[in-house]
């Protein structure tokens, strides 16, 4: 009877808590408000590392800058929590550190919500080549909240 009852408490806790509190846990929030101009020729509003998160709301747009020592896959995961309507685009495009290349994903039409599936997480998996700081632009026309966080696996020499 006393296994049941921890188990049972343990169950409500975690029910406690949201998704997000989940998807953020180990994180920080970034605030996200300097202005650090970029090679390509406009203005990031921070630098994100792995040990921060951004929030916010769409439909916007927003630019942050990631740094990479070399060669790297970064996954790009996006919460979308308060769901009213997916829209019809969400872009995420990250230049290289001269701005000459450029990799963009674009949901192209595709219901993100449906795509983020029953935990509400879109997964976006990048690759840059050349280490330096690389201009993130994220935007989209749905009406959501979410929170982006972002992982970074770098290749070895």
């Amino acid at each position: 009877m006393k296994i049941g009852a921890r188990t049972t408490f343990l169950l409500l806790a975690l029910g406690a808590c949201d998704n997000q509190s989940f998807f953020t846990l180990g994180r920080d929030r970034m605030a996200c408000e300097d202005s650090i101009p970029t090679a390509c020729g406009s203005t990031a509003r921070c630098v994100l590392d792995t040990s921060h998160y951004l929030d916010g709301d769409f439909p916007s747009g927003r630019r942050f800058i990631v740094r990479t020592t070399g060669e790297a896959d970064l996954n790009f995961e996006i919460y979308l929590d308060d769901r009213h309507s997916p829209g019809t685009s969400l872009r995420l495009q990250i230049a290289e550190p001269s701005c000459n290349e450029k990799v963009t994903y674009d949901s192209a039409g595709i219901d993100i919500f449906q795509d983020a599936g029953a935990d509400g997480i879109l997964a976006i998996p990048m690759h840059t080549v050349r280490p330096g700081d690389h201009l993130v632009e994220l935007s989209s026309d749905a009406y959501c909240s979410y929170v982006l966080r972002f992982s970074m696996q770098t290749a070895s020499p």
